[in-house]
Formats: C-alpha cells, structure tokens, sequence
C-alpha cells in the first residue's frame, strides 16, 4: 500500500491511498470464482461458466459490496500508519473509482476531519483563582421547606357558601377560549385545577377570577404570548407616527364558569408528620432539611464555578474546533430538545420548536460548547484522565433510568451509533477534566458575587 496524507488545514487531511494491483487482481479473481458458483446461464453447467462471458454480464464496476469492504480495509490500514484520529464520518473522492481495472492498482482519496495539534498552546488551567460563594441556609428558607413537607399530609376543604375567591384560593373551573370569534386550538378544559396567584395559565388570567364566587359565569380577556399556538404573532403595518409599543396585540376571551372554590389546610408539623419522613422528631428532620438544603447550594454553587471554568477556557484559548464536531454537538442539542419536547407529553410539530431554524440560531452556541469539550478533553490527556468500564456502565445506568429502557437496550443503541457513543464518552471525559480543573482551583471565599457574576439558579 502507497500513502500520502496533505495537511489540508489544521484540521483537515487528505489521505491518497494507492490498493497494489495484485491485491485488486486477486479480490476481483475470488469474486468472479464465487460468482461463478452462483450464477446460472443457459448451456453452462454451474461453475464452468468462461471467465471472458462472465465479464460481459457482470462488469467489474458491479463488484460494489466487495470494492466498499476493500476501501474500508486499506482506509483503516491507512489511519494505522498515519496515527490519524478522524472525528465525524470520512468523505471519499468518487472520481477516483469510475476506472477500476482488475491488474492495475487502485488509487483513491479520503478527506478527514481531525482534532487541531494544541496541546503545546494551552493556557495554564491549574490554580485557577476564583471566587467562591459562601453559601449558607437561613431559617426562613428552612421553614418553607417544612412548610412544602406538611402541605403534603393537607387536604383541602370547600369554602362556605357565599366566599368570594382570594389569592391562594383553588378553583375547579370550566373554559372556553376564542381569538377572533373562533375557539382557540387547545383552549378549552373542564373540571380544570388553578390556584390563584400561582401563575399557572397566562398573565392575567387569574387575576381576573378574584371576587367571583361558585357558580359565575367570567368573560377573561389577556393577551396571548408571542408564539402563541405554534406561530409567531400576526404582522400589522404600524400606525404613521405612532408607538411601535402601542400596536395591536393578539388578545383572546374566555369564557370562565366557576365550579369549586377551595382552600387548602394545611397540619401543624409533628412528630408524627416527622416520623413518616423518617425521623424521630421534628428537630432532627429539621436539621436534615437545613443539612439537604445546603449540599443543593453547594452543588449549584459547584455548577457556577465549573460554567465559569468552562467559558474561561474558550475564551482564553485560541482553538479552533473541526466542522464535524460541531455538527455533532449541533445534532446533540437539537435532538436533546425534541427528547425535552416528547418528555412533556407535547409533539415536536406541535411545539413551535423549528430543527431546521435551529441548524443555524444554535450554530455559535455549538461551536462554543464543541471547543470546550475539545479543550477538556485535551487537558484530560495531558493529566492521563480516561473514561472507564465503571464509567460507561454507570452511564448506561443513568440513561436507563432516563428514557425507560433496559440497560442493555440503551447499550446496544449506543454501540451502534457512534457519534452518540462519541458524544457520550466526549462528555465522561470532559466532566472528569472539569472535576480535575475544579479541585486544583483555587479559591477566594466572598459572602456575596462581584456585579455582573450570575448566582447559579435554583
């Protein structure tokens, strides 16, 4: 085998592979010997068919399934002595196949995607000093959350007759929605749950139930979201000299019948209430919330640091990612929001979400994420950090546990697609990087961010 590899970019190569000729003599003779032993022509026992008319029915070019395993061989023969890692799918020159002869060697070009040399040109990314949150738990915030606790052993009791509904109040109700006299797809329900003040429907709703009592009939007016129903909002031509934000917007009525207004009760916490919880008394689960309560600010404090970590990393290092790993991240994050889509019980047409749209709104954002997890990955080799079988099978575990499949479904999957095991293994990878980044960092404990430093959300 003869090869040339031509830096094409710095992440790109040219692989010109030459197969010997009397490799593709002897592979085209076995073929032929086998095809000869299948193939039945009139006046021709099975096998004894001359070469010469064997050709003129079946060309050389026909050979297909044989040619593809034959370049796929010499192509992974090829990567063994160049040490060249391909990411994403190779592109194979066709021109170079239209002539295949059977005693003359057989030369094609493969172009291949590759991860750019820079390990040489990262940026220090041990010690990183940086501000760290003292976080803390205050009894208020222990409080709610025992309050949530008791609230779950609450029932709830009908208001007497006559109460006029509240803030807080739960309502059964009935409803109708129209835009323009026509009913509002999806916008209609009866026996409906709603507590005031929860902001569960759209704005305004719920405020305009309070002071009605069971048994009205409420006509509600609000404006309807943006991208209201799967579409983006009617355009209309402004008015001369007017307000850009006084133009019309889409409003919708409803048609509101009030059939249940309740409140909720809720027990004082007891021991009891404690020992269903799993504790002796309520001071001990007390502490246990206040203790449960501070890991969950740590570990969203730890989240921030990492996002921080993360940013600082691209931002600092001039890197370039290859095209097929950004279009791997971009087919992640398309296919992760149709998952999020499904997960809600709504489909993906019916959404409002665009995959196409998004090919090119999210392209910057995938190349952002494709570079970090280029860069951790890079770190993790140079610190000697490998993804392991525990890793893996704690992986296959979790996504299991994800999508209700069975653990060896999910594996099978995953070991037939390998961008998605690509994808995932790049991920394990990249979070013990991010792990090794986090706890050789170092840092400056404050009670409160600096202006502008995002506090990790709940």
């Amino acid at each position: 085998m003869e090869l040339a590899v031509e830096e094409l970019s710095e992440t790109k190569r040219k692989l010109t592979i030459t197969i010997p000729g009397d490799v593709i003599s002897e592979r085209v003779n076995n073929a032929y010997r086998d095809l000869n032993r299948q193939i039945r022509l009139p006046g021709f026992r099975p096998g004894k068919i001359p070469r010469p008319i064997l050709e003129k029915q079946v060309p050389i070019q026909s050979f297909t399934q044989m040619f593809q395993e034959l370049l796929q061989e010499f192509y992974d023969k090829a990567l063994l002595e160049s040490g060249l890692k391909p990411v994403g799918q190779p592109e194979i020159e066709q021109t170079d196949l239209k002539d295949i002869q059977k005693d003359k060697p057989l030369k094609f070009s493969v172009t291949v995607d590759v991860k750019p040399e820079f390990a040489s040109r990262l940026k220090e990314y041990k010690g990183l000093k940086l501000k760290k949150l003292e976080v803390s738990v205050t009894d208020a915030e222990v409080d709610q959350a025992l309050a949530r606790i008791a609230d779950n052993y609450g029932h709830f009791e009908h208001h007497e007759d006559g109460h006029v509904t509240e803030a807080n109040d739960h309502l059964v109700i009935d409803f109708e929605g129209f835009f323009e006299g026509e009913p509002l797809e999806k916008g209609s329900a009866t026996g409906y749950t709603v507590k005031i003040g929860e902001k569960k429907m759209i704005e305004g709703f719920e405020s305009q139930l309070i002071g009605h009592k069971v048994g009205d009939e409420v006509e509600v007016k609000v404006i309807l979201p943006a991208q209201w129903n799967n579409k983006m909002r009617r355009v209309s031509l402004p008015v001369p000299g007017g307000n850009p934000e006084d133009q019309a917007q889409d409003v919708a009525t409803f048609k509101v019948k009030i059939r249940e207004v309740k409140k909720r009760v809720t027990p004082e916490l007891t021991d009891e209430i404690a020992d269903r919880e799993g504790f002796q008394t309520v001071q001990e689960l007390r502490r246990a919330v206040k203790a449960s309560l501070q890991g969950q600010k740590e570990q969203q404090e730890e989240i921030r640091i990492k996002e921080d970590i993360f940013n600082r990393l691209v931002k600092e290092n001039d890197i370039a990612p290859p095209e097929a790993l950004i279009q791997r991240e971009l087919r992640f994050m398309i296919e992760g929001m149709k998952y999020q889509i499904e997960q809600s019980g709504m489909k993906v047409e019916d959404s409002g979400f665009d995959p196409e749209r998004a090919l090119t709104e999210w392209r910057e954002k995938a190349e952002f994420n494709a570079k970090g997890y280029m860069i951790l990955e890079g770190i993790a080799g140079r610190e000697n950090l490998h993804v392991t079988k525990a890793d893996m099978d704690s992986e296959y575990e979790q996504l299991a546990e994800q999508t209700g499949k069975k653990i060896d479904d999910v594996k099978a999957s995953l070991m037939n697609n390998p961008d998605s095991m690509g994808q995932t293994t790049s991920k394990l990878l990249g979070q013990k990087a991010m792990n090794y980044l986090y706890s050789h960092a170092e840092f400056d404990y404050v009670q409160e961010l600096p202006p502008g430093v995002p506090v990790a959300s709940e």
